[in-house]
């Protein structure tokens, strides 16, 4: 690895991480006004969106979705593969308008913590499955009652490696799509560690695939085992066949694609 290559990875790394953590103390009195008014889960999308579009104009960040139609499903449970905190930046590239994420609850003392509990995220403590368990169950209630979308990094934590793979997956995010009878939508980002990882940050635009919803509603909890089995190897198997390395990779029609130049989807500016 050259000095240059490790100059530009502290550079573009410290940008990125630095505009985050102002990016979250800045939005939280928008954040709290939009709590104030109702409309709290109005108030994540808003924020995300705004960082992506700024921090992927600023580093060069772009993403190509493909099965970008399937983005309309809504309310839905959007399940994505987790590799870096970069994620926070394509999330903001399709979030809906109405939506609440399923995090760590050690983010709760991050920079952007405010912004998430104000924003009604779901913050699940680890390691403690009664408790767990309870923000699970309060949490499809919520969603049920609010009428939003979910979304959840199923693989619970970060998965940094270089070949296209999946962790196991937890089960949280789908006991709450059956409680709540609503369709989970896979989407997949390509492995982009040819893009970052440790000492290495060069962007070129990603890959990544929406996948048809997945129904659940007539499902019960009996069926959440073989429904996480089911996603999780559509996942996997999609990782795979879109990753940089992979031959063949990405061939679609050009119909379903969605180019983000700027992190935020032409059709929804």
């Amino acid at each position: 690895m050259s000095s240059f290559a490790l100059v530009r990875y502290c550079l573009r790394t410290g940008i990125y991480f630095t505009t985050l953590s102002l990016w979250g103390i800045l939005s939280t009195p928008v954040s709290c006004a939009l709590a104030l008014l109702g409309r709290r889960f109005e108030a994540g999308p808003l924020v995300t969106r705004s960082f992506s579009r700024f921090i992927g104009t600023i580093l060069g960040l772009r993403v190509e979705f493909e099965g970008a139609e399937y983005l309309n499903t809504q309310p839905a449970v959007f399940m994505l593969n987790h590799q870096s905190a970069l994620d926070i930046w394509l999330l903001g590239c399709f979030f809906p308008k109405r939506v609440s994420v399923m995090a760590k609850k050690s983010l709760g003392w991050s920079p952007i913590g405010a912004v998430l509990y104000l924003s009604g995220c779901i913050l699940v403590e680890r390691g403690n499955g009664g408790r767990a368990a309870a923000s699970i169950r309060k949490a499809g209630a919520t969603l049920r009652e609010a009428d939003v979308s979910l979304v959840v990094f199923p693989e619970g934590t970060r998965n940094a490696a270089r070949d296209p793979s999946l962790l196991p997956f937890k089960k949280g995010g789908f006991h709450m799509a059956v409680q709540s009878g609503i369709s989970i939508v896979p989407i997949v980002c390509e492995n982009y560690s040819h893009m970052y990882r440790r000492g290495w940050f060069e962007p070129v635009q990603l890959r990544a695939r929406v996948l048809p919803p997945v129904p659940t509603r007539g499902l019960g909890e009996e069926d959440v085992p073989t429904l996480a089995l089911a996603v999780r190897e559509q996942m996997l198997e999609t990782v795979r066949s879109i990753s940089h390395s992979a031959p063949g990779a990405f061939e679609s029609s050009t119909d379903h694609h969605l180019s983000l130049s700027s992190g935020i989807p032409q059709s929804r500016l």
